[in-house]
């Protein structure tokens, strides 16, 4: 039997107060105004950021799932036996991605791997898997990515571009980061220096989180028409955060632009791979023959049991619900 959130909730709120000293110190420059408009962005990117066609979706029999699918619902509250697990492989890659949801998520198996989907395949590249909740254990959260193991869990019914931009931005950030993050090296501190304002309120928190917020800017200036000169008024003055995105850009290029025939190249998480191991969802599965030959433990086919538990481990990401547009 799962545990009651209440059990979990002291836990669940250390390992959250933990991710955010890990973030860093809150920034000093002041916030433009008007910031960037996250909302608004997210709209504008919904015709430019389509998710190619679905070669494939089968959904897994019931009984086993992705370890880090297990764990992450576990830590979360939920029992593992509720989740789901959708294969699912796009047109522009033929390997595909392990996406495991909650039965009582609001968000829907389509909308789920269309937002997924749109994202551009560079961006997906280092996405390891995509666990969708009906909420969190920490109350309030709309998003939770796990930067060094390359997952996304997403709460509710959360669609917003913007926002699966942003956690994707963690993951760009811990994996072009060497030992560490992009955004604590000197060539992003020597961008932030150089500009003489953040683009959102939210970027103030840390510099994990303004370089997410430039991984927005630097996507919408490469994918929607006119670019970020083109945002109606009132306009954010985009020369005081020029250095900063245009860093991003140049960092990232194509894995933040749509393409024309770009496929896919899965980048291995550092710790792990494009994939965590296969488990059984629990004894009740695998004492009714559900997961036959699949270890009910977190073990991959190399044996890396510590570098796994090590990734999985890692305080994760939140996101604040409140800054979000709820999609329906």
């Amino acid at each position: 039997m799962a545990p009651f959130k209440s059990q979990l909730l002291t836990s669940a709120t250390a390992a959250l107060l933990a991710s955010q000293g890990a973030l860093g110190q809150p920034l000093t420059k002041p916030i433009l105004n008007p910031e960037y408009n996250l909302g608004a962005m997210s709209q504008a990117f919904l015709p430019h950021l389509t998710a190619p066609a679905t070669t494939g979706i089968t959904k897994w029999p019931w009984g086993k799932l992705p370890a880090f699918c297990k764990s992450e619902s576990i830590h979360e509250g939920f029992s593992a036996y509720d989740m789901e697990v959708y294969e699912v492989t796009f047109a522009d890659c033929s390997q595909p991605w392990y996406m495991c949801r909650h039965n009582g998520s609001t968000m829907s198996v389509n909308g789920m791997i269309n937002a997924f989907g749109s994202l551009p395949v560079g961006t997906r590249d280092f996405i390891r898997h995509i666990v969708v909740f009906p909420n969190f254990m920490t109350p309030n959260v709309a998003a939770h990515a796990k930067s060094g193991s390359g997952d996304l869990m997403i709460g509710y019914n959360y669609l917003d571009a913007s926002l699966w931009i942003h956690e994707s931005g963690h993951i760009f950030d811990r994996q072009h980061g060497g030992n560490g993050d992009y955004s604590a090296t000197s060539a992003w501190l020597n961008a932030y220096n150089s500009d003489s304002h953040l683009p959102t309120s939210y970027a103030n928190s840390s510099q994990a989180e303004n370089f997410a917020e430039h991984v927005i800017l630097a996507t919408y200036d490469n994918v929607v028409p006119g670019g970020l000169a083109g945002i109606p008024a009132p306009t954010p003055n985009r020369q005081a955060v020029q250095n900063q995105y245009t860093t991003v850009k140049n960092l990232l290029g194509n894995k933040i632009r749509k393409v024309t025939g770009a496929t896919c190249n899965r980048q291995p998480t550092p710790l792990i791979g494009i994939t965590s191991p296969v488990v059984c969802m629990g004894p009740d599965a695998l004492a009714q023959g559900a997961c036959v030959g699949t270890p009910n433990m977190k073990r991959d086919e190399n044996g890396h049991d510590a570098l796994i538990a090590a990734a999985e481990k890692e305080p994760g990401i939140y996101e604040p619900a409140s800054r979000w547009t709820e999609s329906a």
